[in-house]
């Protein structure tokens, strides 16, 4: 027994070469980096837009909130598909109708068609490929690594992902400022065409039991994910836990950025940019580190701690007036969110079957969106309002604060899973 776990520790000190080597792996790594750089351009690009280019601040939530309400009721049905089809090919269908979509917003801007109600379609189309894109990706990678090598797989993607995350702001900011958004959204077409055709021919493996080919109803599909995750207190406190996060987190910081840019340090798109990759910058550092420190036990409490400290973050940021002081903290923030949304996710992926997994992380990920529509309306209700982006962002973050205390405080599971 003890020789047993010395081999598994030794085997688990020496993943990353056996990672970077399983050619499925290096496959989904580059679909993934060129996935994530498209979505940071089109995202940093449409904000900017809504803000200044159509001077409609007040519209950035709705379009917002647009993007995440299809995924509150589709995403379990994502889940399904991901469970029942290949996963790599559901990937490349959807960027692939996605990238057409990106065009046919650049063919918009172009004739001087576009204004706001459509982008607003445009806006929803989007959610409803990601109710679709998500649970997909999100469960590919149980399927072509082993379940030992997942916290360090995620790793080498995160860092990845938030290296195009430093990169892709600056690109839509230049972009922008020196030639214009039509070439921005054009790049975000082109990337997702190239991570369309990385996956297509990828063949991830299936478990043994896997019901793919059963003729089973998806409502009966369905009924067994809820089961399932209702048999798992942790995944229950984890999703009520990201419920709450998100509704206090997700829309007045998605909102907050472009306007305290715009309003507080009367910047431009550049200047969007530098705050943006100032986040992505910590994001890489944090991910780096749970690659070095191979973060196995206590993550879930470590996680609600990290979470705590970005409320904090985020609180003290709403109160910037220089460019220097919003860099310094959103760097800080991003090593904290990166770190949490590694090792936690990392944790259910190790607890989850790998034929439940669709189902599962597409509940997950319905639980973190669910009450983002909501979060990015009630910012833009309080704009309406008058109520300033900074008072909006100072009292939600605190609350997210107190309430991952709470957690830790009140919740046994989260200091006994790991």
């Amino acid at each position: 027994m003890e020789a047993e776990k010395r081999m598994e520790k030794l085997e688990t000190e020496n993943l990353e070469p056996s990672v970077i080597k399983n050619p499925k792996f290096v496959v989904l790594w580059l679909a993934s980096a060129f996935s994530s750089l498209a979505f940071s351009i089109y995202l940093t690009t449409e904000a900017w837009l809504v803000v200044d280019g159509m001077d409609l601040k007040v519209w950035l939530g709705i379009i917002m909130m647009m993007t995440t309400l299809p995924r509150v009721f589709l995403m379990v049905f994502g889940g399904v598909l991901a469970d029942r089809q290949k996963r790599s090919q559901v990937l490349f269908i959807l960027n692939l109708i996605r990238a057409s979509l990106v065009f046919g917003l650049v063919v918009l801007l172009y004739a001087g068609s576009l204004n706001i109600w459509i982008l607003a379609a445009f806006a929803f189309c989007f959610g409803i490929l990601d109710a679709f894109f998500w649970p997909s990706s999100s469960s590919l990678l149980p399927a072509v690594i082993r379940k030992e090598q997942i916290t360090r797989a995620n790793s080498i993607l995160q860092t990845t992902n938030q290296m195009t995350f430093m990169i892709a702001p600056a690109i839509a900011g230049f972009m922008m400022k020196f030639r214009s958004y039509e070439e921005a959204f054009a790049l975000t077409g082109v990337l997702l065409l190239l991570s369309s055709f990385l996956v297509r021919n990828m063949n991830e493996e299936t478990s043994k039991g896997s019901d793919r080919n059963e003729k089973r109803s998806v409502f009966q599909d369905l009924k067994e994910g809820f089961l399932y995750v209702r048999g798992i207190p942790f995944l229950i406190v984890t999703m009520c836990s990201s419920v709450v996060v998100n509704l206090l987190l997700v829309g007045p910081l998605n909102i907050g950025i472009p306007i305290l840019v715009k309003d507080s340090l009367s910047g431009d798109a550049l200047d969007l940019s530098y705050l943006e990759s100032s986040i992505a910058i910590g994001m890489i550092i944090g991910a780096v580190l749970v690659g070095i420190l191979n973060i196995r036990r206590k993550r879930s409490v470590i996680s609600l701690f990290l979470i705590f400290l970005l409320g904090i973050l985020c609180a003290l940021f709403s109160q910037i007036d220089t460019l220097w002081q919003g860099l310094l903290i959103l760097s800080a923030a991003g090593l904290c969110l990166s770190i949490s949304n590694i090792i936690s996710p990392s944790l259910t992926q190790e607890l989850v079957e790998t034929k439940m997994m669709g189902r599962v992380q597409s509940m997950m990920a319905t639980s973190s969106a669910g009450l983002a529509p909501l979060s990015f309306a009630l910012v833009s209700v309080l704009l309406s309002f008058e109520v300033s982006i900074s008072h909006i962002m100072f009292v939600s973050c605190t609350l997210m604060a107190l309430f991952s205390l709470m957690v830790l405080w009140r919740v046994r599971i989260v200091w006994t899973i790991d």
